[in-house]
C-alpha cells in the first residue's frame, strides 16, 4: 500500500482527538517510526494502544506494524527523492509567467502521481464489474466534479452504456424514484461532503442501487454511504482552489476504468469506439 505519509496528512481533518495527537508525533518525529510500537507511541501520544490499532485502521492497514512499514517505506522514498525547492513553493502574486506554468504544471503532475500510490486496484476491478453489468448507470457530479462526470459519460457512450447525467436535483430525485435493483450510481465529488449529491445517493440507495464513489481518500460522508470507494488525492495551494488539481486526479480515476472496460473487450469496445467516430466525421470540416 502507498502513499502512507500522503493519507497522514490528508486525514487530518477527518481525526479523533486521540487520532490527531498520534498523527501530529509521527508528523513531528519522523526518525523514529522505525523504532516505535504500539506501547511505545500509545504512551509518548499520552492515548491507549487501542487508540494507535483504531488509527492504523482508519488508514487503512490490518494494524500498526503494517501501517509502520508502509511509512517507513514512504520515508525512505521521499528521502532519495532530489526536489527543487522552487516547484514546491506555493504560488505568489510575483511570480513570473513561466515559475508560475511550472507550478501549475507540477502540482497537475503530483495530484495523479499521488492519487496512484493510494489507488486500490480490487475497488477499480469491483467498479469496472459493476459499470459492465450496470443495466443503467446514474451519474452524480457538481461544480468541476461534474464536468468530469460529462466527460465520463461520453466515454461510457462510446462503449454502449446506458448512461443518464443530471445536475438539477429535482430531476436527480425523479431518476432515483425510477431506479430499480441493477443500476448503478457513480458519483464524483472530491470533498465528499455535497449536500444535493448526498440526499440525491440516499434516494437511489433505498431503491437498492449499488453506489461508486469517486472523491477525497480521507472519511467523508458520500465516500462512508457508498458501496465501492475510490479516491484521489490534492495537496492544497494558497492561491486557487483545490478543484483545478483536482480535476486532473479525478480525470486520472475516470481514464483507468475507461481504459479498463475496453481492455476487457477490446474487440466490442474498438468497434463500438469506431461507430462513434465515424458518426460525427461529417460535422467535420
Amino acid at each position: 500500500m502507498g502513499g502512507t505519509l500522503i493519507k497522514l496528512k490528508e486525514f487530518q481533518e477527518s481525526f479523533t482527538k486521540n487520532e490527531k495527537k498520534i498523527s501530529h508525533y509521527l508528523l513531528e518525529n519522523m526518525d523514529e517510526i522505525k523504532t516505535l510500537n504500539t506501547y511505545d507511541l500509545a504512551v509518548k501520544c499520552d492515548v491507549s494502544q487501542a487508540s494507535v490499532v483504531r488509527f492504523a485502521k482508519k488508514l487503512g492497514f490490518k494494524g500498526f506494524p503494517e501501517f509502520k512499514i508502509a511509512l517507513a517505506g514512504d520515508l525512505a522514498m521521499k528521502n532519495n527523492e532530489k526536489e527543487i525547492q522552487i516547484i514546491y513553493d506555493e504560488i505568489s502574486v510575483d511570480d513570473s509567467t513561466e515559475i508560475l506554468a511550472k507550478k501549475v504544471v507540477y502540482e497537475n503532475i503530483k495530484s495523479v502521481e499521488d492519487t496512484y500510490k493510494v489507488l486500490n486496484f480490487q475497488e477499480i476491478e469491483k467498479a469496472v464489474e459493476a459499470i459492465e453489468n450496470a443495466n443503467r448507470i446514474f451519474l452524480l457530479g457538481a461544480g468541476f466534479s461534474g464536468i468530469i462526470a460529462r466527460d465520463f459519460q461520453y466515454k461510457l457512450w462510446e462503449l454502449g452504456k446506458n448512461v443518464i447525467f443530471e445536475t438539477d436535483q429535482h430531476i436527480q430525485l425523479t431518476n432515483a424514484s425510477t431506479a430499480q435493483e441493477g443500476d448503478l450510481v457513480f458519483v464524483i465529488s472530491y470533498s465528499g461532503q455535497t449536500l444535493d449529491i448526498y440526499q440525491s445517493i440516499l434516494e437511489f440507495k433505498e431503491k437498492g442501487v449499488k453506489v461508486i464513489t469517486l472523491t477525497k481518500v480521507a472519511t467523508n460522508p458520500i465516500k462512508d454511504i457508498g458501496d465501492i470507494s475510490l479516491s484521489t488525492i490534492v495537496e492544497k495551494s494558497n492561491l486557487r482552489s483545490t478543484s483545478l488539481s483536482s480535476r486532473m486526479a479525478q480525470l486520472t480515476v475516470i481514464d483507468i476504468l475507461y481504459v479498463k472496460l475496453i481492455q476487457r473487450d477490446r474487440e466490442k469496445a474498438n468497434r463500438l469506439i469506431g461507430d462513434a467516430v465515424e458518426s460525427v466525421k461529417k460535422f467535420k470540416m
